[in-house]
């Protein structure tokens, strides 16, 4: 199979992304990235005009949001910079979004190559049980770095296998283990596997398991294979360079950045989450919680081929039938998600900090789907319905789940949950960040007076300005501290939050909602208005 596949489903996903982003509302962190791209696009512009001066003054502009390296808040800017500032031609925020948008294109095309070396059906199940699911569909969207390092991840692996040459264009071609020449890996392969590791690295910090994973895959491997991985993994030492370049606020006192960069995320506070009813503040979280998690909110057909593939996955590493290729990506899933079940590593934000667990056990849960697809074929029923039933059988759930929850991606449960009212019983979180607020925000732009104050709850200032800038807010509406500072309140349902209700009704003196945001049926977002205000019951 040539790359044309790949590519033209990589097409698609940018395509599909683009096209259903208008909805989706600007998570917290998106509020910072956007204010942080915004400085880095000032530092760019003065790069352009006075370089001595940039180089001298990375401090002030690349400060902001420290704690993540620079490399996707750069792409963020430049596209802001270009098809914004300059051209005219995007809003801000789809500006700053679309490198999201190619890094969800990009994971779909690493996705497809590995899965291409099983079949060309399974190039195509792969990146679909992937976006399948309103949870992975909805981060696609975020000008964020959860499917950014995912992609990553995926890219990394592509490039490694490639590298030592486990995996070709097609599958035909890919050498076997026995007759691989002791010749080096081509440079322009290991070159490119270094870069990418690099990006990964000036991503997100989950990059750094990478090196311990593809070392241990090496020393796994047949003698000869092993030669040729251990030659090639030097070429890791790339990546701090191009991390070095790519955020330029390690110019200046690179020590002391660094330090800073890893001391955040090693002492990294604990967000409150809500599960099964109880309210986890700190560790020791419960063990198999990300497991856990991920059953209730995918759909019930991925939930069931994912964890199939996991199983088949770990069975024929037990009995050492992995291919070179299957044990990279068990690899790299479980180096995703095994962090996450040490009980004391920071658990809050849903599943989008192990989205690559999913992603790298797509392309086995896609060749289990297509053969089940070949055994009905193979009963009698033409090859062609068989692939379609297995589709059908597989994506529709996701689909439409996706149709009924998009675009409220946080909020989103699957079958095993019994949806959004099933898992509100259950004492989950019901939805997290604050993105579900656009929602409301046509109420208050419709009831609100001229310059009313709100308090948005878990709306950050930077998202309430990027709100304004877009146009879903009216811009005379003010940003409020607090219901005793506020005219309205948007009060987002979280279990942690549970005071800021009855605070909002002593300082309102009504128990009685404005209006409100449900789910079928189970608030989301419920407004209160001062007796006597527009829209007040």
């Amino acid at each position: 199979m040539t790359r044309r596949l790949p590519l033209a489903l990589a097409a698609l996903t940018f395509a599909a992304l683009f096209a259903t982003q208008s909805g989706v509302g600007f998570v917290r962190d998106e509020g910072y990235y956007f204010e942080a791209a915004r400085s880095y696009e000032q530092w760019v512009l003065l790069l352009l005009r006075a370089p001595a001066a940039a180089l001298r003054d990375t401090g002030r502009y690349w400060s902001l949001n420290f704690e993540h390296p620079g490399l996707a808040k750069l792409l963020f800017a430049l596209s802001h910079l270009v098809f914004t500032t300059w051209l005219g031609w995007l809003p801000d925020a789809l500006a700053f979004r679309l490198p999201a948008f190619a890094f969800g294109a990009l994971l779909t095309y690493w996705l497809a190559m590995l899965a291409a070396q099983r079949s060309r059906p399974a190039a195509v199940f792969a990146p679909a049980l992937f976006w399948g699911a309103e949870r992975t569909f909805f981060h696609g969207h975020l000008a964020c770095f959860d499917v950014p390092i995912c992609a990553l991840t995926a890219g990394v692996g592509v490039a490694w296998a490639r590298a030592i040459g486990i995996l070709e264009s097609s599958p035909s071609t890919v050498t076997p283990p026995s007759t691989l020449p002791s010749t080096p890996t081509p440079p322009r392969r290991s070159l490119f596997f270094g870069f990418l590791f690099g990006c990964a690295l000036a991503v997100k910090h989950n990059a750094w398991l990478l090196p311990a994973v593809l070392l241990v895959h090496a020393l796994l491997l047949p003698a000869e294979l092993r030669r040729r991985a251990l030659r090639t993994l030097p070429w890791l030492l790339l990546g701090p360079i191009v991390l070095f370049a790519a955020w330029p606020l390690l110019w200046h006192d690179p020590v002391r950045h660094l330090s800073d960069w890893v001391s955040f995320h090693a002492h990294h506070v604990h967000y409150a989450w809500y599960y099964f009813g109880r309210e986890l503040r700190g560790p020791p979280f419960p063990i198999f919680y990300p497991l856990v998690l991920l059953a209730l909110v995918l759909p019930l057909p991925q939930v069931t081929l994912f964890a199939a593939a996991g199983a088949k996955l770990l069975w024929d590493f037990a009995h050492r039938a992995l291919s070179p290729l299957r044990l990279l990506e068990l690899g790299l899933a479980g180096a995703a998600i095994l962090p996450f079940m040490l009980r004391t590593t920071p658990i809050f934000g849903g599943i989008k900090h192990w989205l690559a667990f999913v992603a790298l056990l797509a392309p086995e849960a896609a060749h289990l789907l297509a053969g089940a697809a070949g055994l009905a074929s193979q009963a009698g029923l033409p090859r062609a319905r068989a692939l379609g039933i297995a589709a059908a059988a597989a994506l529709l759930p996701g689909l439409w789940q996706i149709a009924h929850v998009h675009p409220y991606g946080t909020s989103a449960y699957g079958e095993l949950a019994g949806g959004v009212p099933g898992a509100a019983s259950l004492g989950m979180q019901r939805q997290y960040w604050s993105n579900n607020v656009t929602a409301v925000l046509p109420w208050l732009n419709a009831h609100a007076p001229r310059g009313a104050r709100v308090f948005f709850h878990e709306v950050n200032p930077e998202s309430y300005r990027a709100y304004q800038q877009a146009g879903m807010l009216r811009a005379d509406i003010q940003y409020a501290s607090g219901p005793w500072d506020a005219q309205y309140a948007a009060l987002q349902w979280h279990r942690e939050f549970r005071d800021r209700e009855p605070e909002t009704w002593n300082a309102f003196g009504t128990r009685t909602p404005a209006t409100g945001f449900y789910l079928d049926e189970t608030p989301q977002v419920v407004v209160y208005a001062r007796p006597g205000l527009p829209g007040a019951p």
